[in-house]
């Protein structure tokens, strides 16, 4: 499907919904109108909406892990939740720290600083969803950092989601919701500034633009430049993100948003292994001043909701998101026998993308009986392309304990150019079945066909693929302040290997099986989670002793315990907290030892993160908070060549609310001033260390 059919499907799509809103109101005039979504106002208290603020720091709707607005006490699978009140409070800027009381989850790399990876119940994913839409298949991680100016909540799907968004990893999938627009005008800026050149801005702005609200808008931008304890250069981050809504009738909604990011950043790899542990020398710098990497990414989606009828709505959604990155940079190669010297080539890379995202759904709320459905059927057609042209030079090594800086890329030792195109085709069904007021089912069905090419160095390979993925969950509460949960769930990931004695690879395939609860232990304030799990990964290709080819026996499983707290313990003391427990082994391969663990997945970790403030009396306004987090050690890479220490890390916070618009706030990170890796991804010359004790100061004016 090329780019003119692409765009008059989206213009059809969205005729659709003008044709029906008409046909609904000559046909039925008299019908109800069906309601509103809510519109919220920053700062006052409003009935929680899946796609909304949360209240404090306890969610209690969702709708990743059903695409409908829902309970999360009827979601038969662990949704975690962050909401914006944590991420202000702890005045976070990357998303790795909004992430630390999730368990389970657990930084995994940056790719040389160009973006943010994480590890999900002990298997590793590179895509983040942004209101429940992927990231381009054709892509194969974030290119820039993602800014949280525009963020409302960060949810995290655990386990395999494939029955509604396709090709996923198995450990489960982080969707970021964005703020919506107000219907009464409000606004906030804040302003920051802490260690190591730290700076940034940023603001917000909404309200209606014509006097019966029918139209909102809004807009978020932040800019935020940041230096380093590792190199002299800064990194800097331009953001801007404009969303408008327009509600012309009570059964007819649309929203056209967009989202600009300009990254220029420094390249860095990190730190090394020598032996079985990494070099610890946290401020090391192993590339060169002139290892940059720039980035530019812009996102457009534009979204129609109509309710024909009390029953059923129709709803279409079109992405459309292209970007261009540049980098010229000094990657690590290996460590001299003696331990003292790292080699290393230069390379020069330049990278285009585009893809469209184009989903219709059809949500029906019906009873058969005295049993009740909620049904999400649809289409979606995913469509991305990448091309990627890079020359390889010759560069000089460096000492690990001396480094000395000054050297250029030298001779070209080889060039490569690389185009992939994918298509996929989707129809899935999900169908939430309430059986009583204890008894809940999920059940839900996907069908993807894959069509890839991938052209290197002239030399073009095909992959026709295609999947079935189902998913089954069960919800049972025995009492209102309990809820019993088991699911069922499948993931898959295209493939691109060449197999030994040829064929097309299956996709990676992944399968858990989940039991859990949750509970309020403070009605309607703190509730309590749990769950158990096991996922196992199939057809995961290995070396076959053959140079370029693999063979697909490789499985890993990953088993596993989590428990998650969260809310008001007292009026003005809130809590957000998880801890778990991950084993993750490999128990198939042709070359990699069964029993070993994958790689920087800890057995135990976990964050708690309290904040207290005071309520009455001359202290009102005053604001206190503290937090700690463990990460176990772990295994650096898949071979288990080395390993890297646990530790602990300790981030506190006070802030005064001068008012209910003007907030100071002074927070302080990693305080013991430990020396940790932080983040590794799977490879001896990859592992980046956590910065020293930051200190950032910020003020907040709402108005």
């Amino acid at each position: 499907m090329g780019t003119r059919s692409i765009l008059l499907s989206s213009v059809a799509g969205f005729a659709l919904f003008t044709a029906a809103s008409a046909l609904a109101q000559t046909a039925s005039p008299d019908a109800p109108p069906a309601q509103l979504p809510a519109i919220t106002v920053e700062g006052q208290p409003v009935e929680e909406r899946a796609d909304g603020p949360v209240e404090g720091y306890r969610a209690t709707r969702s709708a990743t892990g059903t695409k409908t607005d829902t309970p999360l006490k009827d979601v038969p699978q662990t949704v975690n939740v962050v909401p914006r009140q944590v991420i202000e409070d702890r005045q976070t800027t990357r998303l790795s720290d909004a992430l630390l009381t999730v368990p389970g989850v657990q930084a995994n790399g940056t790719n040389g600083g160009r973006g943010q990876n994480f590890t999900l119940r002990g298997f590793q994913t590179q895509t983040v969803a942004t209101d429940g839409i992927m990231q381009s298949p054709a892509l194969n991680f974030t290119p820039v950092t993602r800014d949280l100016a525009n963020i409302e909540r960060v949810e995290v799907l655990k386990g395999p989601s494939s029955v509604l968004y396709g090709r996923t990893e198995p450990g489960g999938l982080i969707n970021l919701v964005t703020k919506k627009p107000t219907d009464t005008f409000t606004g906030s800026t804040t302003l920051q500034g802490g260690s190591y050149d730290f700076y940034r801005a940023e603001g917000t702005v909404s309200g209606p633009l014509d006097a019966g609200a029918t139209l909102t808008a809004r807009m978020t931008a932040a800019v935020q430049t940041e230096g380093s304890f590792r190199y002299d250069n800064d990194d800097t981050r331009n953001y801007f993100a404009p969303v408008m809504n327009w509600a012309p009738r009570d059964d007819t909604r649309f929203t056209l948003g967009a989202d600009h990011t300009e990254q220029d950043s420094q390249f860095d790899r990190g730190l090394v292994a020598v032996g079985n542990r990494v070099l610890l020398l946290k401020d090391r710098y192993y590339s060169e001043d002139w290892a940059r990497y720039d980035a530019r990414v812009d996102n457009v989606t534009a979204k129609g909701e109509h309710d024909l009828n009390d029953w059923l709505t129709l709803r279409q959604v079109v992405n459309y998101t292209v970007g261009d990155t540049y980098r010229l940079v000094a990657n690590p190669g290996t460590v001299s026998t003696a331990g003292t010297t790292l080699s290393r080539t230069a390379l020069r890379q330049t990278e285009d993308f585009d893809s469209w995202d184009l989903q219709s759904d059809a949500v029906m709320k019906f009873q058969t009986g005295s049993i009740g459905h909620t049904v999400v059927t649809g289409y979606e057609y995913v469509n991305g392309d990448r091309t990627v042209q890079q020359i390889n030079y010759s560069l000089a090594s460096i000492s690990l304990y001396n480094p000395v800086y000054g050297a250029q890329p030298g001779a070209v030792t080889s060039r490569n150019n690389v185009y992939t195109r994918m298509y996929i085709n989707s129809l899935y069904a999900q169908d939430q079945i309430k059986l009583n007021d204890q008894w809940e089912l999920v059940l839900g069905l996907r069908y993807d066909k894959l069509d890839q090419t991938t052209v290197t160095q002239n030399v073009a390979t095909h992959v026709d693929d295609q999947n079935w993925g189902p998913k089954a969950g069960i919800v049972y509460k025995p009492v209102p302040r309990l809820s019993l949960y088991a699911n069922y769930s499948t993931s898959f990931s295209p493939q691109t290997t060449a197999i030994l004695g040829g064929g097309t690879p299956d996709p990676e395939k992944g399968v858990q099986y989940e039991t859990g609860a949750r509970y309020e232990l403070i009605p309607d304030r703190l509730s309590v989670g749990a769950a158990v799990y096991q996922i196992t990964k199939e057809n995961v290709a290995t070396a076959s002793g053959v140079t370029n080819f693999s063979v697909l026996t490789g499985e890993q499983r990953s088993r596993g315990f989590e428990t998650d707290l969260t809310g008001e313990i007292l009026p003005g003391w809130s809590v957000i907290a998880g801890w778990g427990y991950t084993d993750a082994e490999v128990t198939s391969d042709r070359t990699t030892p069964v029993g070993n663990r994958l790689a920087n997945v800890p057995n135990f970790a976990g964050g708690l993160w309290s904040v207290y403030q005071f309520q009455t009396g001359q202290m009102k306004g005053l604001g206190l908070g503290a937090g700690v987090t463990y990460v176990g050690s772990r295994n650096g890479d898949l071979a288990n060549t080395y390993s890297v220490d646990g530790y602990y890390r300790f981030d506190a916070t006070v802030f005064y609310d001068l008012n209910d618009r003007i907030r100071l706030s002074l927070s302080g990170r990693n305080l013991t001033d430990q020396d940790y890796v932080e983040q590794t991804v799977n490879s001896r010359v990859e592992n980046i260390p956590g910065a020293p004790m930051t200190v950032i100061a910020g003020v907040t004016a709402k108005f």
